[in-house]
């Protein structure tokens, strides 16, 4: 397995977070775009696929939910990449704040149709 890991560090932790999302929205495109590409040129064989397949979303647990950055990513984003939620520190929390951590997560996701 090949597996390549990128990293958005300090992503949402901005005063004024205004345009962090475009960015990462436009490197998922690209390589999208860049892996079809070169998929309808001769060369097939020797393909790298560096398209983003997954992305490790880790959600700040101080929150207590998700946040608006958290939400406009998720949505920017789902139709593009497989997102995989992940509670940050979770090690940290009991497994009743855990749980109430999860279904505040779980109906955010729902309420604003993030799949």
């Amino acid at each position: 397995i090949l597996l390549s890991i990128v990293d958005t560090p300090g992503f949402g932790s901005f005063l004024d977070n205004t345009g962090c999302i475009q960015p990462i929205i436009e490197y998922i495109d690209t390589q999208l775009s860049n892996y079809y590409h070169d998929e309808i040129g001769p060369n097939r064989r020797s393909l790298a696929d560096n398209r983003i397949h997954c992305c490790l979303y880790f959600i700040e647990p101080m929150h207590r939910g998700l946040k608006k950055i958290d939400i406009e990513f998720m949505q920017a984003a789902q139709n593009r990449v497989n997102i995989i939620p992940l509670l940050a520190k979770a090690d940290a929390y009991t497994n009743h704040e855990l749980t109430e951590m999860k279904r505040q997560i779980i109906d955010d996701l729902a309420r604003n149709n993030i799949k």
